[in-house]
């Protein structure tokens, strides 16, 4: 299995060595057994010299974009910086990436490595995923693109896309798995100490609250919500906070959060309940009470429902005390 892993500047190193790591490992493990390595990897860049890292760090490759070498798969990590100076930059080898893609190779990518295979347009009408903080960016930009933001690992056949950052880990494994065996890949996962079964993203997500839409009254709204959470709230009272009818605070606080009022403060009381899950050694029927819940049960599904854990997994999870 040959394998081209595409390193540009800005680039997340640690995305690179990581993968290089398992699969190398998972390498040494088959050739043992079997006399031959299951991967052979290349790293490339657009010139075949260097890439900076955004940490600075030097990523060395064997190859440039303009070697004739065909690849079975390649694989796309991602970067830190803003996608709207990152992605402009990397025209030479987002074309040299759909080139592969039409010549046979398979595409995967991680976190938000996963714009860079969206700009080549080989991910419309299929499904992705990406870093939960990019969500909104991503399915603004890409509307022919199904986003399961949920999910770990989304496997189109010819593409597979991994979530944020560390899912590289995940995306790893799952090649090991597929092009070895699962039993090599759940020894590598041992080694590496990786948690194999993660599936899906949802529990490490935050709510990111945006108040740059210019909506004064918006933001009025939400900075009350904000103070007054654990309070009995109810739709009239948000309208009274902004002067505004009924109607129209919903139909004004979705178009700029997204959310309609009463979802917007369900998550608040999610987040909030989740910090407390996180550094408070409380029991959940208080944290309920504390966020603005009277109904245990209620909130108990609704947390569920909006973290992918219930309120013990997600104190074991995560607890910091």
């Amino acid at each position: 299995m040959k394998i081209g892993i595409a390193a540009y500047n800005d680039c997340t190193a640690s995305m690179i060595v990581g993968v290089v790591d398992i699969l190398s490992f998972a390498n040494s493990q088959h050739n043992s057994k079997n006399g031959r390595d299951l991967f052979e990897i290349e790293i490339v860049t657009e010139t075949g010299g260097a890439a900076n890292a955004f940490s600075k760090f030097p990523v060395h490759a064997q190859r440039s974009i303009k070697t004739k070498s065909q690849f079975d798969l390649i694989y796309v990590p991602g970067f830190v910086g803003d996608v709207e100076e990152i992605l402009p930059r990397q025209n030479k080898l987002i074309n040299w990436l759909r080139r592969q893609y039409q010549r046979g190779a398979m595409m995967t990518a991680a976190c938000n490595g996963n714009f860079l295979l969206a700009e080549t347009g080989i991910l419309n009408g299929k499904k992705a995923t990406t870093h939960w903080s990019l969500i909104n960016a991503f399915r603004n930009r890409y509307k022919e693109i199904t986003l399961e933001p949920e999910k770990i690992i989304v496997d189109n056949g010819d593409t597979i896309s991994a979530a944020g950052v560390t899912a590289y880990f995940n995306l790893a494994l799952f090649l090991v798995e597929r092009y070895g065996s699962k039993e090599l890949a759940l020894t590598s996962a041992k080694v590496f100490l990786v948690d194999s079964g993660r599936k899906i993203q949802t529990p490490y997500q935050m709510y990111q609250v945006s108040k740059n839409h210019g909506d004064e009254e918006v933001v009025r709204v939400q900075d009350w919500l904000e103070a007054n959470y654990n309070e009995s709230i109810s739709l009239e009272r948000m309208a009274q906070i902004c002067n505004l009818g009924k109607k129209t605070l919903v139909r004004r606080f979705k178009k700029v959060t997204g959310e309609t009022p009463l979802t917007y403060l369900q998550k608040l009381r999610i987040e909030n309940a989740k910090r407390l899950l996180e550094s408070k050694r409380v029991s959940f029927n208080e944290i309920t009470w504390r966020v603005g819940y009277n109904d245990i049960s209620s909130f108990h599904k609704v947390f569920k429902l909006e973290t992918g854990l219930t309120p013990i997994e997600y104190r074991s999870k995560f607890s910091i005390v």
